[in-house]
């Protein structure tokens, strides 16, 4: 008889050919976990610092176990992600046929249409890709702004800058290298299906690790430092450190803390708010020390003269105003400041720390005013998927995906109540 964490016969299968092609651990084993999928146990206590998993590169896939021929029929510019996601779909099935148990054990196309929301309808917020229903520009978007960058309500104040955001319109950027890499890899194979295509591209963007080439140097864009390890994709996440370390004939993991037999073991994918790993990963944590919203467009209802943007962009603090369950972030405080005090009042206080103009009780008061204008939106979002869930078809086909967004869409608010309370300048 199984034991009840048996991750099933193609996980037996693959974990064998894992270690008689040099995957070495005496630590931990796949283990499916009730609820939630599959992860790694301790097979025995773990000391933190231990090594707990090391895989040889010569299994891995990186951009020189791609063939030049193949990458030579691709443009220049192709990503790493869309690379490798073209070389999964159409690369020789001779050369690919020793991923093939590994290649088992990975998720399903329908687990990432039940988790990722770049695949779900959009009637839940998800983009227009070939062969989805055509329902319109007005559709509203049933994902949190960070997400979708789009609000229940709200509308955002006006942008005199454009700049770079942090973990904002995730859903829009990440359908930009999609479409990208689909772009770039139809150039050379117009027969590819979507379907084929986008699902290997997801399996690159939630199974990846770090990964830059001994002698190469770090790429400018830090997407493109990748390579898939396997054995190595069963580790879930916690927020928590990590520790791996690689060369060119090793990659090395090693317990972050102390672990006891049977307990799952993690992997960090990195401290990111919910949003960005539901966005990216397909799930959201019930506790994330990590997890935050941002005002930017709230913000920008009140700080949106010319001058005052002005102000801001030349002195390093336009957007990115981020609130964690623990508050609001000095940017957020010293943008609180400019909407009211006289510009050069504020000038002064950010370059000398001068208090000429400075109303501590008024920054609190915007801040606090801020933070539940995106609770009250939480509000709304919450009301528009318990509306949709009552009178849209699709919505009701979908409804674990709904219910995943009200469960984001309350933990927003809860956030948003609980930073307003510890507001203090």
């Amino acid at each position: 008889m199984k034991p009840e964490w048996w991750p099933g016969e193609e996980h037996e299968v693959f974990t064998k050919w894992a270690f008689d092609n040099g995957v070495q651990t005496d630590a931990v084993t796949p283990a499916r976990l009730q609820g939630r999928g599959l992860g790694m146990v301790a097979t025995r206590n773990i000391k933190k610092g231990d090594a707990v998993l090391r895989v040889p590169t010569t299994i891995m896939v990186t951009v020189n176990d791609v063939p030049a021929s193949f990458t030579e029929k691709l443009p220049e510019d192709i990503a790493v992600q869309a690379l490798f996601a073209g070389y999964l779909t159409h690369g020789d099935p001779e050369q690919l046929s020793k991923y093939d148990l590994w290649r088992k054990s990975w998720p399903s196309r329908q687990d990432f249409e039940d988790s990722m929301p770049i695949l779900w309808p959009p009637a839940l917020g998800g983009p227009q890709w070939p062969g989805s229903e055509d329902v319109g520009s007005d559709q509203p978007s049933l994902l949190p702004p960070s997400i979708s960058g789009h609000w229940p309500s709200l509308k955002p104040g006006p942008k005199t800058r454009k700049y770079t955001t942090d973990y904002q319109n995730i859903l829009a950027e990440q359908a930009q290298r999609l479409r990208k890499a689909w772009t770039d890899v139809t150039s050379a194979y117009p027969e590819t299906k979507w379907e084929d295509f986008s699902y290997h591209w997801l399996i690159v963007n939630t199974r990846s690790f770090y990964w830059v080439g001994e002698g190469q140097e770090v790429p400018e864009d830090p997407n493109d430092a990748m390579g898939l390890v396997p054995f190595a994709d069963y580790f879930n996440h916690a927020d928590v450190a990590r520790d791996v370390k690689f060369d060119k004939d090793e990659y090395v993991f090693r317990a972050t803390k102390d672990y006891e037999e049977g307990e799952e073991v993690f992997m960090n994918y990195g401290s990111h708010p919910n949003d960005t790993l539901l966005a990216e990963y397909g799930f959201i944590l019930d506790v994330n020390e990590a997890d935050s919203i941002y005002l930017d467009d709230i913000v920008f209802q009140d700080i949106h003269t010319p001058g005052q943007q002005e102000e801001l962009w030349l002195n390093q603090y336009y957007g990115n105003y981020q609130v964690t369950p623990h508050g609001p972030c000095y940017r957020t405080e010293t943008a609180a400041c400019l909407s009211y005090m006289k510009e050069e009042d504020w000038r002064n206080h950010v370059l000398e720390g001068q208090s000429q103009g400075l109303d501590e009780s008024r920054s609190e008061a915007t801040i606090k005013r801020w933070i539940l204008t995106y609770a009250a939106e939480a509000e709304a979002g919450i009301s528009a998927i318990n509306k949709a869930i009552e009178v849209n078809p699709t919505v009701q086909e979908h409804l674990p995906k709904a219910e995943l967004l009200l469960k984001r869409w309350k933990q927003i608010k809860d956030l948003c109540e609980h930073a307003a309370e510890t507001v203090s300048i």
